[in-house]
């Protein structure tokens, strides 16, 4: 490795680490609340340094939001590709696909569904991957009534049902782990054919 790649990846290595504090003090303290000395604080590095990677909040926000974007959108064309090729089994991949999306990632969940941290004015970002998630299951729904296997009916209105579901199971389970929940893996295969079910 020749020293400039290494050091594009120490840099690349650094930046994530800055990236990993900001999620962690969003979160625990709220973004309002989190400055970049507090960030440098966490990483235990010094406050005017981290400039060196990062401009602002705004941007270490940005970066943050599209790493989140693209592993959510990346984990639902995983889902879909590994499914089997009729639609009703492409669209209940993709569904399985964006709960687990939120178990495995629930840091990431939290700030881009539920904190909603991208409607900040400074770093909002056209045509991202959470909107091209949400295309991704329009498409699949529309393919689905195509096929005949749910009923014909608005795409958008069905989707967006789908997507209500979707978050409000994913939501409590990181909410709310401790509740006492049944195996997880058989709630979330009944929460899917339920859903399908609703439509079909």
């Amino acid at each position: 490795m020749s020293t400039n790649e290494r050091r594009k990846k120490e840099i690349k290595e650094m930046k994530q680490e800055i990236i990993e504090a900001a999620v962690q003090l969003f979160l625990s303290d709220g973004y309002e609340n989190v400055s970049m000395r507090k960030i440098a604080k966490k990483i235990q590095y010094s406050p005017t340094a981290i400039y060196n990677y990062f401009a602002s909040k705004e941007e270490i926000l940005k970066q943050l939001l599209m790493n989140g974007y693209s592993i959510f959108l990346n984990s639902l064309k995983e889902g879909v590709a590994k499914s089997e090729e009729d639609a009703l089994s492409r669209l209940k991949a993709s569904l399985n696909a964006y709960i687990h999306f939120g178990l495995s990632h629930p840091d990431y969940y939290r700030l881009i569904f539920i904190e909603n941290l991208h409607l900040l004015q400074k770093i909002i970002i056209d045509e991202d991957d959470r909107t091209k998630g949400f295309q991704l299951l329009t498409e699949l729904v529309a393919e689905a009534m195509n096929e005949g296997v749910l009923k014909k009916n608005e795409v958008q209105l069905v989707s967006q049902s789908l997507w209500a579901s979707l978050h409000g199971i994913t939501a409590l389970l990181i909410t709310f782990p401790d509740f006492g929940w049944s195996d997880f893996d058989g709630l979330i295969r009944f929460q899917v054919e339920a859903m399908i079910k609703g439509v079909s």
